[in-house]
């Protein structure tokens, strides 16, 4: 089901209203409607990722913190805002200003989750935020164990080594914070064997969890290299511990559960897979605030604000 919540920066938005359901056929459980903003911190970038789905929707502009400010008073207020993440581009470039947006989001509410998506450019850099062991999470990109064929996805060698991610890690306080994120893709990590590998190397850098995502069709590379999640999570063997299977009708769905590394530790793993749907747009599942300013009704969405 569907809710119309009514002025929202002067406009009508539909939401969603239940939560995501173990059974794709049936969403019993109802849920207050709230939404995720995702600030695009900047879209300049370090990387050149062919899979990139920031490529069709650049605008290049330099961030309004007095009025990202407004945005998330005006939502958290009205009590709409599920939690802040903060990507680009690639945040990173201008690691004091988002050392300045975590402040300012904090000085709203030390209670709301922040999230920060990053390649790892300027990694020990984190260490310097003032509030950096309050982050809800940071989300860090890295699409292989082999340093080089890391590097060559992402078409930079500025991204996050080894010994950044170790260097991090011991720095912070929750040792929970950094989850990795890693793509599913064809010729990388394409398999059950690539994905125990990969969850092997998470374990060995000390990290809890890791998180696997179907590539978003944005264009033809990611097309042809686009991998059904369910091809691989559907056929788990003994060191994996399913935990659930959740859909969210025509949009997503995601598996989640533990794992047992070679070294005899448990790393928590999630997949996702955003589906293609007819209905997709027609409902707003989160908002983006652009380097430009101006608020988005998701990526690639309308403007109303």
């Amino acid at each position: 089901m569907l809710i119309m919540i009514k002025n929202v920066f002067g406009k009508d938005i539909n939401m969603r209203d239940y939560l995501c359901s173990t059974n794709k056929d049936e969403y019993p459980l109802k849920a207050n409607p709230s939404l995720r903003l995702y600030v695009k911190v900047t879209d300049d970038c370090n990387a050149k990722c062919k899979f990139c789905v920031n490529e069709s929707s650049k605008d290049n502009g330099k961030i309004d913190i007095i009025k990202l400010e407004y945005v998330i008073r005006y939502l958290y207020e009205k009590g709409l805002l599920h939690g802040v993440s903060l990507s680009g581009g690639e945040p990173m470039v201008y690691p004091d200003t988002v050392n300045d947006i975590i402040q300012m989001i904090y000085r709203i509410d030390p209670n709301i989750e922040v999230q920060l998506s990053t390649n790892g450019l300027n990694f020990r850099k984190i260490l310097e935020f003032d509030n950096v062991n309050n982050l809800e999470s940071i989300h860090l990109s890295k699409h292989h164990y082999d340093e080089e064929i890391n590097q060559s996805i992402f078409h930079s060698r500025k991204v996050a080594s080894e010994d950044d991610i170790i260097y991090v890690q011991e720095g912070l306080k929750d040792k929970k914070i950094i989850n990795i994120n890693t793509l599913v893709m064809k010729g990388y990590i394409d398999s059950l064997k690539e994905i125990k590998a990969m969850l092997n190397y998470v374990g060995r850098l000390g990290i809890y969890k890791d998180g696997f995502v179907s590539l978003m069709k944005c264009n033809e590379f990611a097309r042809d290299r686009f991998i059904n999640f369910n091809e691989i999570f559907n056929n788990l063997d003994k060191n994996f511990f399913l935990s659930h299977h959740f859909y969210s009708k025509g949009y997503c769905e995601c598996v989640d559960g533990l794992y047992l590394t070679d070294q005899a530790k448990l790393v928590e793993f999630y997949a996702r897979m955003v589906k293609e749907c007819e209905d997709c747009d027609k409902q707003v599942t989160q908002l983006v605030y652009t380097s430009h300013n101006k608020v988005l009704s998701g990526f690639g969405g309308k403007v109303i604000y």
